[in-house]
């Protein structure tokens, strides 16, 4: 493949470090701002190229040594941790004079994370035979990881014992990992306990499952049950052994959480995220508030718990059954969970809402979302977003109808990454006084 000399200039969306060469884009992965690098080309088309760094001939100040060897799921540990976070608010400071025209917002300095490793309490890794990881870069080809920096002791304590019931006895699980192509963890930074899912591989047998449960959960002590995965109870997960259910806590809320429904991963910047929520919406009693892509509650039941009425929306089955759950289980009840797309949901709605939480998956909001949003035409919108381009172009028609930026702050919820989270508060720009 064709290799090239560049030095990098800048650092794209996505990580990717961003060089020329003869007039044409290349976006370098693994390459720094100022670095002079040699690129191997991965792809290429007539304007640009892409490509990995093989040769760092003059490296940056910025770059330190990885933890990990090879690591597709931690792409910026390369990179001191001050750095991420500059590349990071320059990222999100382009991306919105971009696509959004928004050139002058009130962009806050990053709340940065208080542990830059060592700070997730979930991950799904893959399998394929005793290997246990994540894939290799642009590949399927599985990257053993016997210890994952990222993850909170209490789960990569579940992965060693895993590893160990596979090593000791075949037997125990009759074709080793093949049983399973995906292994999903979760932990409760609250209690210290933790589960796991495991994702059969097709044709698995089910007793061997079951043995492989079995053994894992005697092994780990602070394992609180096995659960399987399967297309068969696609709207809830069947416990092999222990319990089927985890409870972990958010701004002093006691979560029910099934092993798939989201919950934030770095519980210490989510608390920091809901404050400016709370902060910008000012729950009370007397407020009707939204809470759209609602999943467990995360934000529904905290504002509903400081006196406000909330109606959330959510589609995913097993995240409303959550988020009932919790509001029962802290005697909560001012929020109504709709099971409906909020697509759908929002059509119907001639409520007045004094305030709205928007936040959806990666891929933003639908457009009828937006509409919808303007045509009720709430006071107060905080926008919750993980990619700046996406929200960019999705406060485009926001800013078009009025709204106006009160606040821009980027949170740092995944370290090691070219993740941004980015939290918006939007107001409606005040009406001038009658004469």
């Amino acid at each position: 493949m064709h290799e090239l000399h560049i030095t990098i200039e800048g650092i794209a969306q996505g990580g990717d470090g961003v060089g020329r060469s003869d007039g044409m884009v290349v976006f370098a992965r693994g390459g720094l701002p100022g670095e002079e690098v040699r690129v191997r080309l991965t792809e290429r088309k007539s304007s640009y190229a892409r490509g990995e760094v093989v040769e760092v001939i003059t490296a940056s100040p910025d770059r330190v040594q990885p933890v990990l060897a090879t690591s597709n799921h931690a792409p910026w540990q390369h990179i001191a941790y001050e750095a991420q976070v500059r590349f990071k608010e320059t990222i999100l400071r382009e991306q919105l004079a971009k696509l959004a025209g928004v050139d002058r917002a009130p962009l806050r300095p990053m709340l940065v994370a208080p542990h830059p490793w060592g700070y997730r309490n979930a991950a799904t890794l893959h399998c394929d035979g005793s290997a246990c990881g994540y894939y290799a870069s642009g590949s399927r080809t599985v990257i053993d990881l016997p210890h994952d920096p990222l993850l909170l002791p209490a789960l990569n304590e579940a992965l060693v014992g895993l590893r160990k019931v596979v090593a000791e006895s075949d037997a125990v699980i009759g074709s080793r990992l093949r049983l399973v192509r995906e292994v999903s963890l979760r932990t409760s930074g609250a209690f210290g306990y933790s589960l796991g899912t495991l994702h059969p591989a097709p044709g698995a047998d089910p007793a061997a499952l079951q043995r492989l449960a079995h053994a894992w959960f005697d092994e780990v002590a602070s394992l609180a049950g096995v659960c399987l995965d399967d297309a068969e109870f696609h709207r809830t997960h069947k416990a092999i052994v222990g319990v089927a259910s985890l409870h972990d806590t958010l701004d002093e809320i006691v979560f029910s959480l099934s092993p798939t429904s989201f919950f934030q991963v770095n519980l210490p910047q989510a608390e920091q995220m809901l404050a400016l929520v709370k902060q910008a919406l000012e729950p009370a009693p007397g407020q009707h508030l939204l809470d759209l892509y609602s999943g467990v509650g995360t934000f529904a039941l905290p504002l509903a718990a400081a006196g406000a009425k909330v109606t959330a929306i959510e589609d995913h089955w097993d995240a409303v059954t959550d988020g009932e759950r919790s509001a029962a289980l802290n005697g909560i009840g001012g929020v109504n969970f709709l099971r409906a797309s909020v697509e759908r949901a929002l059509v119907r709605m001639e409520e007045r809402f004094d305030g709205v939480v928007l936040d959806p998956p990666r891929r933003g909001c639908h457009p009828s979302v937006l509409t919808e949003l303007i045509r009720l035409a709430p006071p107060c919108i905080v926008y919750i977003s993980c990619h700046p381009g996406i929200l960019g172009r999705d406060l485009m028609p926001l800013l078009r109808a009025g709204y106006q930026i009160q606040l821009l702050q980027p949170i740092d919820l995944f370290p090691q990454t070219p993740h941004i989270e980015t939290l918006v508060v939007l107001q409606q720009a005040a009406l001038p006084d009658p004469q």
